[in-house]
């Protein structure tokens, strides 16, 4: 970083987020104001056996799968420092176990830093720094469920809130749809192009039926390929071959759909019954080639015969 950029940062305010944690037997207390503080071994204690039921879980470990994917984290004593770049220039922001702070003020920052605070289970949290970083703070608290204190919204902004916390609820039923999907598909032993045909077929509308396609024949024959079993596989490659010789007076597109439904068939019965086990004579016969079919001449035509004139004879 250079040495402008190192001075510009100096002169920027801290905004920062703290969590309002719940005394014992009093009012809620920001960590970090004035007043009467509570010891770390009876306050923090306390709130990580309401939060985690373990209060030796430090709250640094709660953080989402999002942050250690987006940031190069290094702990140093009892801060997290969180990078944009694994050479380390690139701060953007910190974190102790009650504070998240950034010279930052960015929509991504400000929602990582919020993402922090909702995985360690803060409930409300004070919001400190420039007008624009307490607004965006205080947006993001609002849409993620946590009170925001030291900002006052204005209708705009309580708007705004109410918008991103319905396109985070659409979001999360979205992702707990596909994870659900997911793990079916992968109990019933279905292969992604298989579910995506059959989900297909299960949206078609009563009594309209779609004739497929040959490109989704051709994704039928390609599953059935890769699901079947060894013995399966087998049986529909010589099937196919049958097909090919035996229905040669059909074009591509009909022997193509003839292979995908024979495919989808030995499919459903191996997830019905199990894999396919031939017998020894029935893999000689599946491999063997079929012998080629003797033509019988066709027969000579029949000679005309020509009636013969009767015989004349002299009488004496």
């Amino acid at each position: 970083m250079a040495l402008t950029d190192k001075a510009r940062d100096a002169l920027r305010p801290t905004n920062s987020i703290e969590a309002i944690l719940e005394p014992v037997g009093g009012s809620r207390t920001p960590a970090g104001a004035g007043g009467h503080r509570p010891t770390p071994e009876h306050h923090l204690s306390a709130v990580l056996r309401g939060l985690t039921g373990n209060p030796k879980l430090r709250p640094t470990s709660l953080e989402p799968e999002t942050i250690a994917k987006r940031y190069y984290v290094e702990e140093k004593r009892d801060e997290r420092q969180y990078f944009e770049d694994y050479q380390r220039k690139n701060l953007a922001m910190r974190a102790t176990e009650t504070l998240i702070s950034s010279k930052r003020e960015d929509l991504n920052t400000v929602r990582a830093m919020l993402e922090i605070a909702e995985a360690r289970g803060w409930h409300s949290v004070e919001i400190r720094g420039s007008a624009e970083f307490k607004r965006e703070a205080w947006i993001e608290a609002t849409a993620h469920g946590l009170e925001g204190r030291g900002f006052t919204p204005s209708d705009s902004d309580r708007q705004e809130a109410d918008r991103r916390r319905s396109e985070r609820a659409h979001a999360n039923e979205v992702r707990a749809v596909e994870k659900t999907e997911t793990r079916e598909e992968r109990a019933a032993g279905h292969t992604v192009e298989a579910a995506a045909h059959e989900r297909k077929a299960e949206a078609k509308q009563p009594g309209e039926p779609e004739k497929p396609t040959l490109n989704d024949n051709r994704r039928t024959i390609r599953a059935a390929q890769k699901e079947l079993s060894e013995d399966g596989r087998l049986l529909l490659a010589a099937l196919g071959e049958k097909i090919d010789r035996q229905m040669n007076k059909l074009n591509t597109e009909a022997k193509t759909e003839i292979k995908a439904f024979v495919g989808a068939e030995l499919m459903k019965k191996e997830r019905a019954e199990g894999p396919t086990v031939l017998s020894p004579d029935q893999k000689r016969a599946a491999t063997a080639p079929e012998p080629e079919r003797k033509q019988t001449p066709a027969p000579a035509p029949a000679r005309r015969l020509e009636p013969t004139p009767p015989r004349r004879t002299l009488s004496r």
